[in-house]
């Protein structure tokens, strides 16, 4: 990136509206977006997928305990308790995903996202909603976004989630 984008991409993360991501600090260093929660640091790591005929790229969350040691993500996702805690990790780390990819990384390449699981056990309605404004604060288009959401989801979360733009693909499919 360009010292130039890295100053814009600085300041709309300094900008961003804390409720969106429930005031979790997030900012960029050298390699690129980092996020916090707890005492954890958070990163992107993408790998390149076959979803039908096109080839995108699949970010995966790595997660740094305050000892610098690997930190389990699932357990990182238990320490979010509630909806809300839940809710704005997964936010967060879709949000890192992206500006990493999108940005920092500048690839055009379409990204897969999962989504965690349990997120379905706390939104109703408006899937996909916020965290399309949050795409939007940073000029980036759900439309180059894949959500990888589980099996069984309700019929509405998937049409909520096309409503905004995004593609969704159900874990597992090839």
């Amino acid at each position: 990136m360009h010292p130039e984008q890295l100053q814009q991409l600085a300041e709309r993360l300094a900008s961003l509206p804390s409720q969106w991501v429930a005031g979790f600090p997030i900012t960029l260093d050298e390699y690129g977006v980092v996020g916090r929660f707890f005492k954890c640091e958070l990163r992107s790591i993408f790998e390149p997928i076959k979803v039908g005929e096109c080839i995108m790229s699949r970010a995966t969350l790595v997660a740094t305990g305050p000892d610098g040691e690997p930190f389990p993500t699932e357990r990182l996702f238990q320490l979010a308790s509630g909806e809300d805690g839940l809710l704005k990790l997964d936010r967060l780390c879709r949000l890192i995903h992206s500006l990493n990819h999108f940005v920092v990384a500048n690839a055009a390449m379409p990204l897969v996202l999962p989504i965690h699981p349990r997120l379905f056990d706390y939104v109703r309605s408006g899937h996909g909603n916020t965290f399309s404004r949050l795409l939007a604060h940073f000029d980036l288009s759900p439309q180059h976004i894949v959500l990888e959401v589980p099996m069984g989801i309700p019929q509405t979360a998937l049409e909520g989630f096309q409503h905004e733009g995004f593609g969704v693909r159900k874990a597992g499919e090839a």
